[in-house]
């Protein structure tokens, strides 16, 4: 059962999510902002970024023009995972034109290099796999190649993103693959939830609105504003190239072409507040009959904010692991739901926390009062240190998994560098989690208390096999 997930620091995932478009996947994700009134929760002693050259593994150099390249050796390994994030996502898309980021994206793989084939052909001719994924705040291309490969790979993602052959015929192309893939999310239960939870936690927010865009906005992207937005966010977002494994720089900056890193470097600005998210307006959820989905949950602090780690711990707390008190209660004591899960997504400026649960209309309500009572009791009393310890070690050991798979912590490290200006390592991610007290915990349960909101929908697909 899919669930909001995060794309950069503690509670993101790198795997692809309903909330996010993918080039090979083409599924969705949120974002956020924060604008609500969040209580100063204890800051810790381990508050504030990660800075570069604290990190043993990963060393951050330029390549000529300035483009940041993140290395993180892995001597042991014969294949180099490549991402390069451009800072342009869904949120940056002009207003009557939601969905041109990606669109953006699925050129960039699909279209004629140099005259030859495409990105993704030259990288499967190679041996290698290749992808994309477009989010709410950045775009990023990535590839796990054979390490001999891995230089002359990273200088065709480099050209394909700074110089893609856009031409009408192959706008014309994608944009109708893109309609299919909206028709699919659209027909899909699980994706009409999240798009539903999503425009009620930002009511009328680019970050309420799906990545993809709509029909009727895809259909009006044309070929010259699509120029325009690719060629205004290379000349002020951003950009990020990140390569682990066991490859050498000099063999890197060989095969980076010079107009390619000219158009790509320069000093780039963070990305510029945008307008405030308006508070969310909960209301009652009407029940359906017979098996449904729902997400339950409210604003959280942004990825930056110290406050973050908490919101991610509230999430092992209240999850799916049989360590946890709600599924202590949740499946075991009462039985009102099988499949579930709680966790946080943030963005540089904003967040969430969600709990998503299957279970019958006739036991939402009461999945629903027991979710609020368990947030109440964490607000009131805080978790039990046998609980929060758990949940620190379950939150670790998801550190660690991501950062072990090689493709999803190049896009990590790519994206969260490209967006807030950091590398962040699990050691030291690990560590700001350990310092959640207690009291953090409970501030945060408070704020999910007191802004729940809950987002009902019939799985179709559950009424149909009955």
């Amino acid at each position: 059962m899919p669930c909001p997930d995060a794309t950069a620091g503690v509670g993101s995932g790198g795997v692809l999510t309903p909330f996010s478009f993918s080039y090979l996947t083409s599924r969705r994700v949120p974002s956020t902002r924060h604008s609500c009134g969040f209580p100063q929760i204890h800051p810790s002693a381990c508050a504030g970024d990660v800075i570069a050259d604290q990190i043993p593994t990963t060393r951050v150099a330029q390549l000529d023009g300035g483009l940041p390249l993140l290395l993180t050796s892995t001597a042991d390994q014969h294949a180099v995972s490549i991402a390069l994030s451009l800072g342009l996502g869904s949120r940056d898309d002009p207003q009557d034109l939601s969905g041109a980021a990606h669109l953006l994206e699925r050129l960039v793989m699909s279209v004629p290099l140099q005259g030859g084939p495409s990105l993704s052909a030259r990288i499967e001719q190679l041996g290698g796999t290749s992808s994309a994924v477009t989010g709410p705040e950045s775009l990023t291309i990535h590839a796990w190649v054979l390490t001999d490969d891995a230089p002359v790979v990273a200088g065709w993602m480099l050209d394909a993103l700074t110089q893609p052959a856009l031409s009408n015929e192959a706008l014309d192309r994608e944009r109708q693959v893109v309609a299919q893939e909206l028709a699919v999310a659209a027909a899909d239960p699980a994706d009409a939830l999240q798009a539903a939870f999503l425009d009620a936690v930002f009511p009328g927010h680019p970050l309420g609105t799906a990545v993809g865009g709509t029909p009727s906005s895809v259909e009006r992207i044309t070929l010259d504003p699509l120029l325009q937005v690719h060629q205004q966010a290379l000349a002020t977002v951003p950009l990020a190239l990140a390569c682990v494994g066991n490859v050498q720089e000099a063999a890197l900056r060989k095969r980076m072409s010079p107009l390619a890193m000219a158009r790509a470097g320069g000093v780039r600005p963070r990305r510029s507040p945008h307008a405030p998210i308006r508070r969310p307006n909960p209301q009652d959820p009407t029940w359906p009959d017979g098996f449904c989905r729902l997400l339950a949950g409210a604003p959280a602090p942004a990825v930056t904010d110290p406050r973050h780690y908490a919101f991610v711990l509230l999430g092992h707390l209240l999850g799916a692991s049989p360590a946890s008190r709600m599924y202590r209660r949740l499946r075991d004591e009462h039985g009102l739901a099988y499949a579930f899960r709680a966790r946080t997504r943030a963005y540089s400026d904003a967040g969430f926390w969600c709990f998503l649960a299957g279970a019958d209309g006739a036991n939402g309500p009461a999945v629903v009062q027991l979710l609020h009572a368990e947030l109440t009791r964490l607000a009131q009393r805080g978790p039990a240190p046998a609980d929060l310890e758990a949940a620190v070690r379950h939150a670790r050991t998801e550190l660690l998994r991501k950062a072990e798979n090689g493709v999803e912590s190049a896009v990590v490290m790519a994206s969260d560098y490209c967006v807030n200006g950091v590398v962040r390592c699990p050691e030291a991610e690990a560590a700001r989690l350990a310092h959640v007290t207690a009291a953090d915990v409970a501030g945060a349960a408070a704020v999910v208390a007191d802004g729940l909101l809950v987002v009902v929908r019939p799985d179709g697909r559950a009424r149909h096999e009955c």
